[in-house]
């Protein structure tokens, strides 16, 4: 566990690694607010996707889950950023850079791959976007 620094007059921000206090219900909430458009009705598919990660990465704000990444990785070649949501109230603060970093440390040594649409924050980021990517839908 590590600490985020705080912002002139706001708490700490915690990041943890793991399902630890997490539920289907605080996934379904984050990702509704944030918003991450992710299949959410089925509270079982949406904990096995979790279960089922490499790597969950959550930030917490006062006990509220606030930001979340989730990833897929073979730990060699190439690591998959699924998910990376951050509750609207507190972004701008650095939440989603940070987890990005951590992310990045996590799986050092691999390509890692994030598909979004949100394109000014992961230019940001660092990420550039590739060419050579096929997806069946």
């Amino acid at each position: 566990m590590s600490a985020i620094q705080p912002t002139e007059n706001s708490p700490p921000f915690e990041i943890k690694e793991g399902l630890d206090g997490l539920s289907p219900q605080s996934i379904r909430m984050l990702y509704r607010r944030a918003p991450l458009h992710r299949p959410v009705s089925d509270p079982h598919s949406l904990w096995t996707m979790f279960e089922n990660a490499s790597l969950v990465v959550t930030v917490w704000k006062s006990g509220r889950l606030v930001g979340i990444a989730r990833v897929l990785t073979d730990g060699v070649l190439y690591s998959y950023l699924c998910d990376l949501a951050i509750e609207p109230d507190v972004q701008g603060l650095g939440i989603g850079k940070r987890l990005m970093k951590y992310v990045q440390q996590r799986c050092a040594g691999t390509e890692l791959v994030l598909r979004s649409s949100l394109s000014r924050f992961h230019k940001r980021s660092g990420l550039k976007p590739v060419n050579d990517a096929w997806a069946i839908t």
